[in-house]
């Protein structure tokens, strides 16, 4: 069970409900024009405006209440696209949600402008598996292993970019997929 948010602002209320709104099949440009700022202020958020925005989108990610959270992730990361933090959640979110290309692409953001982020790497194999790009699956996947080398702490991952890997052989040469596998079915 989710813990209820405390009370917010109206105006980060309506922040949510339009975001919410939009998500229901608003391309890229639909979204960017969303989180406009309003003509007759014509600013920009703050940076710690954003963080605030940043600490909504996390409690919402810890309360699995991704949906709503991709709306904040999206808005944070249309202002600040070279934040690797907002970009790299806007993809966790949007994976949650089953927005895969979408998700890689932010990964793919996060990337670029945060280097060789292991879990980045690992989220983008993991897109890229679901979306069955096995061979680029493949390659993110060995590069987030890699990169967790240089990384104190992330043995966990570079454990679970390896089983990832194995199950991704494993399925090649036995022909069937490691999605299906991890959920126990086999076509």
């Amino acid at each position: 069970m989710s813990t209820p948010m405390p009370q917010q602002s109206p105006q980060f209320t309506a922040l949510v409900h339009a975001c919410a709104t939009h998500l229901r099949g608003a391309d890229a440009r639909e979204l960017r024009l969303a989180f406009e700022p309003p003509a007759q202020g014509g600013d920009e958020p703050t940076t710690e405006q954003l963080e605030v925005v940043y600490g909504a989108a996390r409690r919402l990610c810890n309360d699995d209440n991704y949906r709503f959270a991709a709306a904040l992730a999206l808005h944070l990361a249309t202002y600040r696209p070279k934040e690797p933090r907002y970009t790299f959640m806007a993809g966790i979110c949007l994976q949650h949600v089953g927005a895969f290309a979408n998700a890689a692409k932010f990964y793919c953001l996060a990337l670029g402008h945060g280097g060789d982020n292991p879990a980045a790497l690992y989220r983008l194999g993991e897109c890229l598996l679901a979306l069955g790009d096995k061979v680029n699956a493949e390659k993110a996947l060995d590069a987030a292993f890699e990169a967790s080398r240089e990384v104190e702490g992330a043995a966990p991952l570079q454990a679970i970019a390896q089983d990832l890997l194995d199950s991704i052989r494993k399925a090649s040469r036995q022909g069937y997929s490691p999605v299906a596998e991890r959920s126990g079915a086999q076509r």
